[in-house]
């Protein structure tokens, strides 16, 4: 994707009120209270806020 349109992008989602996570850091790993599903090895932030838990 071209830059332009990438800024473009991220600048109307930031007034929706959309907040922009890297998805470098949903990969990292969830050490909370929440208890991930058996099926899961490792829980990572996608787990947490987009999985089943």
């Amino acid at each position: 994707m071209d830059a332009a349109v990438l800024d473009k992008v991220m600048e109307t989602l930031a007034d929706l009120g959309y907040a922009i996570v890297p998805e470098e850091l949903l990969e990292c790993d969830y050490t909370g209270p929440s208890r991930p599903p058996r099926h899961v090895q490792r829980p990572t932030w996608w787990h947490r806020f987009f999985g089943s838990f």
